[in-house]
């Protein structure tokens, strides 16, 4: 893969997974949806198996507090506490009832306390286990959600959402293999919940298996079509296999549902910019516009630039006059790439004197950008300023990444003026920075003009 492509995908990565590939956590359970209440309002009840004894008293208040549990909680949550307290020896089942009643009206902090008291009282506990996971996995503590989970597995717990659950925590720890397995097994019994789907294709993505993400995202697609997370999720796989133009079409067609915002626009324009199809990218550029906030400024500026370095002078105009800079609080690197385009732009245009005005307002605010300085000294001799030109090429020597232009515009201009022998020394000093041909042949000119002036 060469450099530039390498840093182009990278940066389009970048921000993909910063903003605009996903809006959730894909593959983490819904712990907030009417399916998990239902699930979690039916471990309330008594499993025969992996569940602490209970004697004949504990079985008629269990019976009496099982309605209570729907219709007055609070009445239970009393009673239950009651239960758990004191010397009398009574079942794990209250205390793990009571968690769930604590899991329930948001005190978490009790809820794991009863759990753990439930296990200490009876190991095997299944049902504590798993709640304890959920519990965990709620405060996206995922490290020790996959220990209550896999030892809930252990103990016979083979519902569709603890395999989900346990992949979700499998991958937040690295474990893709054990992921992808967890996952399937979820699946396996839940085939029309996305959420283990998308949780394995964010798998997928992670571990770099680039060609699966993509498969697995094409059944998502076919599931929901205008769920524009799987487009931009498969565009980014299409990205990391430089596959441009699949990406470029999957960030058209968010466009066209009209759900493209200013990243996924933003990232089209510089797809078409490297396919060499300026007028899409424009186009893009263009439409990401009016979507940009004051943090996007720059990325529009980068935009123009790319524009202008492909020699797209209308088009880079076209956008560079949707920038509104001075509608946002912008840092001083900003505002320098903001009046060297528009430099750039009234040079192109043939305006010389607006265009030194503007760089010279770029370099106020990068007063040691030598590369800007040279710029700025080889439109002062444009304009016949040569002394202006003289002081901006000593301050750009000062830059290492200007040093050699500075010098080489120094003697240029030296020779010019057919002084030849204050020229020398710069072009010996311009061959000695970065040797080449042409400047050797340079320095043999000179040095034969000097000889002949003497």
């Amino acid at each position: 893969m060469s450099q530039p492509i390498k840093a182009f995908i990278t940066l389009l990565l970048c921000l993909a997974a910063t903003t605009t590939i996903v809006s959730k956590d894909w593959g983490r359970p819904d712990l907030e949806g009417d399916e998990f209440e239902k699930r979690f309002t039916a471990s309330y009840g008594v499993l025969s198996e992996k569940e602490p004894p209970i004697d004949e008293l504990e079985v008629q208040i269990l019976e009496k507090l099982a309605p209570m549990m729907r219709v007055n909680r609070e009445y239970a949550q009393t009673l239950l506490e009651s239960m758990t307290v004191g010397d009398a020896p009574r079942s794990a089942t209250f205390n793990y009832l009571l968690g769930n009643v604590y899991f329930e009206n948001d005190e978490y902090f009790l809820a794991e306390e009863q759990y753990k008291t439930a296990i200490e009282k009876f190991p095997d506990f299944q049902r504590a286990w798993t709640n304890l996971g959920v519990l965990k996995l709620r405060s996206d503590d995922t490290r020790n959600a996959l220990v209550s989970f896999l030892k809930a597995v252990e103990l016979g717990d083979t519902k569709p959402s603890t395999f989900g659950m346990l992949g979700y925590c499998h991958f937040r720890q690295g474990n893709f293999i054990s992921a992808e397995v967890a996952y399937d097994r979820a699946m396996l019994s839940e085939p029309n919940n996305l959420d283990w789907l998308e949780g394995k294709a964010q798998v997928y993505l992670e571990a770099d298996r680039f060609a699966e993400a993509i498969h697995t995202q094409d059944e998502l697609i076919a599931r929901r079509p205008n769920d524009t997370d799987y487009w931009l999720a498969q565009a980014n796989a299409y990205l990391a296999i430089e596959n441009l133009r699949q990406a470029a079409r999957n960030l058209e067609i968010v466009r066209s549902i009209g759900k493209a915002n200013f990243q996924s626009l933003y990232q089209l324009g510089n797809l078409y910019s490297n396919l060499g199809l300026f007028g899409p990218a424009s186009d893009a550029y263009l439409d990401a516009a009016p979507l940009a906030e004051s943090s996007d400024i720059s990325f529009l500026i980068a935009a123009t630039n790319v524009l202008i370095r492909n020699e797209q002078i209308e088009l880079a105009k076209d956008l560079f006059s949707k920038i509104e800079i001075t509608s946002y609080p912008t840092d001083s690197d900003t505002r320098f790439s903001y009046y060297s385009i528009a430099a750039e732009i009234a040079y192109h245009e043939g305006d010389l004197y607006a265009s030194i005005e503007r760089l010279e307002e770029a370099t106020q605010f990068d007063p040691t950008n030598g590369k800007a300085l040279v710029k700025l000294a080889r439109r002062y001799i444009e304009a016949d300023k040569r002394d202006k030109a003289y002081l901006l090429l000593d301050r750009a020597e000062r830059d290492p990444e200007a040093e050699y232009p500075a010098v080489l515009t120094r003697a240029k201009l030296l020779i010019e003026e057919k002084r030849f022998s204050e020229s020398q020394p710069y072009v010996a000093r311009a061959l000695k920075l970065q040797s080449s041909d042409s400047i050797q042949v340079l320095y043999q000119q000179v040095e034969d003009a000097v000889r002949n002036r003497d």
